[in-house]
């Protein structure tokens, strides 16, 4: 039996929604569904997932969202999030994901978040 045959299975079944997170010893392939949140740094992207854990990739935040191919939302110039694990929108500007983690947005994106979220199940404040 081939030891790569389960990542050549799941990397082809929907290879479009995932993205290769490589650690010590192994590649991890993450689907969209895993992440809360992505965070810039130039030619670096952290990937947070709903496990808690972070991983560092050398790509772009542009080249990962493009990667994923899934309904992320970009709320700021170094922050792209998954609308799924919103917990709460802290301020006019702040957003609280399920991790803990608290995610900026940008002025001028504060009119396309709010039409892009459902403001009835978010608890302002």
């Amino acid at each position: 039996m081939n030891p790569f045959s389960k990542v050549i299975t799941l990397a082809g079944s929907n290879a479009t929604n995932l993205v290769p997170v490589y650690t010590p010893g192994k590649v991890l392939w993450l689907a969209a569904h895993e992440i809360t949140h992505l965070q810039g740094e130039g030619n670096y992207t952290y990937i947070y997932t709903r496990q808690g854990k972070r991983y560092i990739v050398s790509k772009t935040l542009k080249n990962v969202q493009e990667i994923l191919c899934a309904d992320l939302l970009r709320v700021h110039k170094s922050y792209v999030v998954n609308p799924e694990y919103i917990a709460a929108r802290l301020d006019a500007d702040m957003l609280l994901m399920s991790c803990g983690h608290k995610v900026p947005i940008a002025r001028r994106r504060i009119r396309e978040v709010q039409e892009r979220i459902s403001i009835g199940y978010l608890a302002v404040g």
